[in-house]
């Protein structure tokens, strides 16, 4: 087939990204916006020798699960893939992507516990970046388009909270009437749900710059929830946006937010997890993988602000939190102190070189939790984990795919791979959140 050619053809199922997949005359070709079952009149946009991708002209039988979805924007931002499905067939997607990266990766079938989910699939996120581009004089903010530096701009983000899109929308109109957009990066926004406080911080290439003063006054007059706004000065030229010297305009540099009855202090740099429903969930079913009855020790590997160790210091005996952002841990050991968890002790390191720490003092933990970025764990941290020989291994991951392959290999070295439940902290959108028990054979 030749690019612009059509053909008819029928979804069999889903790429990673959510994709359709359809198959026709020995080749495979992924269509977005396609869902499983669905038969269109598609049109070929590329050619590989062996696939293709496709768009579709018509949709000629609709599935069932086919919405209208509420952004404007759904088709050009690349923020949410799959608005078009219904809340179940969403689950079904993600179900089914969690089940595919293991066999995929780890050669391993298995069976996903049903997904854990929050009712709220709108106005979840607590944390945006919203990049900000001066164009022609005209200042464009909103999402990139997916693959692409073009932003799509967009008056209401239906993931954001209504606070989060206020602010946006403000600082979009004063940054052309100050006339100070040139020196914008991007603009983070904190909202966190429960204390309702809010951190504005500004990335920008200099400070002050003109009107910066005029620009800080009416966030605050506007913005009362605002406790924190901030200025972060980034000259790098590469796509690193937290980087550079931060400076306080206003109130105090984090915000609070409470969490399963816990308070916790996040600052501009700080890991925190965004769907903060989902989060209680997904944190009340991890310290229930983790078993703790008072008298375990705990290592908590990749513990950002210190959420789950901190939980998990109420129902243990000792707990070690492991993680190599500075700032983060400094969070972290306030955190331990305003809610009043004197047996926790953090560590500024790598995960290996932190269980390496750990190994040195000759500490044997009950129990290990990692929840580490999308790149998962390093083999180098695996082996750690394995050397210190917990009895449970409680992994947190946002990607089903490194998941897999650090289960594969725990699996070779003595762990069973005993429960996998996915949760959804991203509805609209083909991300996933796993958390997986492995148990040490023999223990």
């Amino acid at each position: 087939m030749q690019k612009n050619e059509t053909f008819i053809g029928t979804a069999e199922g889903y790429t990673y990204d959510g994709a359709g997949v359809v198959k026709t005359d020995g080749l495979v070709f992924f269509v977005p916006g396609l869902i499983a079952g669905e038969t269109a009149e598609l049109s070929v946009t590329a050619m590989k020798k062996n696939y293709g991708y496709a768009r579709i002209v018509k949709l000629i039988e609709k599935s069932e699960h086919r919405v209208q979805p509420g952004c404007g924007s759904y088709r050009l931002c690349g923020g949410c893939q799959i608005m078009h499905m219904d809340h179940e067939e969403q689950m079904r997607f993600k179900e089914d992507k969690v089940r595919g990266c293991f066999l995929q990766n780890a050669g391993m079938e298995i069976t996903p516990l049903p997904i854990l989910y929050a009712k709220e699939t709108t106005g979840y996120r607590n944390k945006v970046q919203v990049p900000v581009q001066l164009e022609k004089g005209k200042v464009l903010m909103g999402f990139y388009q997916n693959h692409t530096n073009r932003i799509i701009e967009s008056d209401t983000c239906l993931v954001q909270t209504e606070l989060s899109n206020r602010v946006t929308a403000s600082l979009k109109k004063w940054l052309a009437e100050l006339k100070c957009a040139d020196v914008f990066r991007h603009v983070l926004i904190r909202h966190a749900h429960n204390s309702g406080e809010l951190m504005i911080c500004m990335i920008v290439r200099e400070y002050p710059f003109r009107r910066s003063d005029e620009l800080v006054k009416r966030l605050h007059e506007k913005f009362p929830e605002a406790v924190s706004i901030l200025a972060i000065v980034n000259r790098r030229s590469d796509n690193v946006i937290l980087d550079g010297k931060e400076y306080v305009l206003y109130g105090r540099p984090y915000i609070e937010e409470q969490l399963l009855g816990c308070t916790f202090r996040i600052s501009a740099r700080s890991f925190y997890q965004i769907n903060p429903t989902a989060t209680e969930i997904l944190y009340t079913k991890a310290l229930e993988y983790a078993g703790l009855s008072g008298n375990e020790t705990v290592i908590d590997l990749y513990c950002g602000t210190g959420t789950i160790g901190i939980l998990a210091s109420k129902k243990a005996k000792q707990v070690y939190g492991i993680e190599i952002v500075a700032d983060a841990v400094k969070d972290a050991e306030l955190n331990a102190k305003v809610n009043h968890a004197d047996n926790i002790e953090f560590f500024t390191a790598d995960a290996n070189a932190g269980a390496q720490i750990l190994i040195k003092r000759k500490v044997k933990p009950d129990v290990v939790i990692v929840d580490p970025p999308r790149k998962g764990c390093s083999k180098d941290t695996l082996d750690a984990i394995i050397k210190m020989s917990p009895d449970r291994l409680v992994y947190v991951s946002c990607d089903p795919g490194t998941l897999a392959r650090d289960c594969a290999y725990l699996n070779e070295k003595g762990y069973h791979l005993e429960k996998v439940n996915p949760t959804d902290m991203f509805p609209g959108t083909v991300h996933i959140e796993t958390i997986v028990l492995l148990q040490k054979l023999n223990s």
